[in-house]
């Protein structure tokens, strides 16, 4: 009978306060997060919580992933918007032609866009034959020699016992 009640006992007890987030603080992690905050950074300066404490609210809570995501998709519609404006004189000014190249370069990264920094690579590589190699390697015959060739080399370089 005893053992129930301590556990009772145990089981009314409270554990860790669950840390909740207030609307004023979503708002404020949605403006610095399109400030380009890191969550590291939020977790101090706005929720007062760990790394892992805010994944796991996130995973809880669908919202606090939106307010985040929602500051950081409109800090980067606002700056293509200015830069667009720039490179196009739409704010007032004559067009900045370094606010053109920029946009250019990276405007469509798709193959085709003559301005855009991008280099391909292509490299095949076929495994049957780098299998192939690594099997004819692998040969005891051919695995002997390639060691007796090393080994030849360097007793080439040692002092010969005889002659001392």
């Amino acid at each position: 009978m005893q053992n129930i009640a301590i556990m009772k006992e145990k089981k009314d007890k409270p554990g860790r306060k669950k840390i909740t987030f207030t609307e004023e603080q979503l708002l404020e992690a949605e403006r610095l997060a399109g400030l380009g905050f890191s969550e590291e950074a939020l977790c101090k300066a706005v929720f007062g919580c760990s790394v892992t404490t805010l994944q796991r609210r996130k995973k809880e809570f669908a919202n606090i992933e939106q307010y985040i995501r929602r500051g950081k998709l409109k800090s980067i519609e606002e700056v293509s918007a200015a830069l667009f404006d720039s490179a196009t004189g739409r704010n007032g000014r004559d067009p900045s032609v370094s606010a053109q190249i920029f946009f250019l370069k990276n405007k469509g990264k798709e193959a085709g866009n003559p301005w855009a920094d991008i280099q391909q690579v292509e490299n095949s590589i076929n495994l049957s034959n780098v299998l192939e190699n690594a099997n004819t390697r692998i040969i005891e015959g051919k695995k002997v020699e390639t060691l007796e060739k090393r080994e030849q080399f360097l007793l080439k370089n040692l002092p010969d016992p005889e002659n001392n």
